[in-house]
């Protein structure tokens, strides 16, 4: 495991900003409740939206996971249960760059770089809205990263209504990225962004080049922008994927 002997809690800074303030934040604040066996979704409906949008949060989670263990004392190998959802099916995998076939370790190797592993926490789904929350709600999870635009439309086979109520009761969390409006921050600097570039080189060849971040090459640090939404609201925004009573 890598990022554990490379990364501290000291390489991120999580801020809140509120009007024309902002308000710097401890781990523990910016993700409340957080216990080491939480089960995160990290849902990119192309392959790289989640490497470029999330992975400061992705490596900011999975060091709070490695500072709980090393809280307990003597040595450990474990992972956090982190999975991704990417849009694909069979071996066709959605790419900025159009649909795409790539092996496993292909589809997977940036996503392990980020600590996202092993490789059956790469989940290939059906890139819709109600497609990821099958996954999400197959894999249990109970903190959620959505991209802010991925929205549903008209939904061919909605979920249970009982998904609906599972969920709801699951999920601590929803952060949405890639959004305009998104007010909590969360920045990697030191070892932290030296990962996610290595990360970023290791996605297939015509992946790393599409719209990457400004600052995700020759500056000190990488920053993501997120919006937290109660669970219920995103619940209700996602409503049309579900069956009524």
């Amino acid at each position: 495991m890598h990022t554990s002997e490379r990364i501290t809690q000291s390489d991120f800074v999580y801020r809140r900003r509120q009007d024309s303030k902002s308000e710097v934040l401890s781990f523990s604040e910016a993700y409340p409740d957080y216990h080491p066996q939480d089960r995160v979704g990290l849902v990119s409906p192309r392959l790289e939206d989640g490497v470029f949008g999330l992975a400061g949060a992705v490596l900011g989670l999975a060091t709070g996971f490695y500072d709980c263990l090393r809280s307990n004392g003597g040595e450990f190998f474990n992972y956090p249960q982190h999975h991704v959802l990417i849009g694909g099916r069979d071996v066709r995998v959605l790419t900025r760059n159009g649909d795409r076939d790539l092996s496993v370790a292909e589809m997977g190797s940036a996503w392990g770089w980020l600590d996202v592993w092993p490789e059956t926490n790469w989940h290939l789904c059906p890139a819709t809205p109600a497609g990821m929350l099958e996954a999400a709600f197959r894999l249990q999870v109970n903190r959620l990263f959505w991209p802010a635009s991925f929205m549903p439309g008209t939904v061919d086979k909605p979920l249970s209504h009982y998904a609906y109520k599972l969920l709801s009761g699951r999920l601590k969390s929803v952060w949405y990225y890639d959004c305009e409006d998104g007010h909590l921050d969360v920045r990697a600097s030191g070892p932290a962004a030296d990962v996610i570039r290595e990360s970023l080189e290791r996605l297939p060849h015509g992946s790393r080049e599409t719209n990457r971040d400004s600052n995700a090459a020759g500056q000190p640090w990488f920053e993501n922008r997120f919006k937290p939404v109660e669970p219920e609201a995103f619940l209700e925004d996602m409503s049309v994927c579900f069956r009524d009573e």
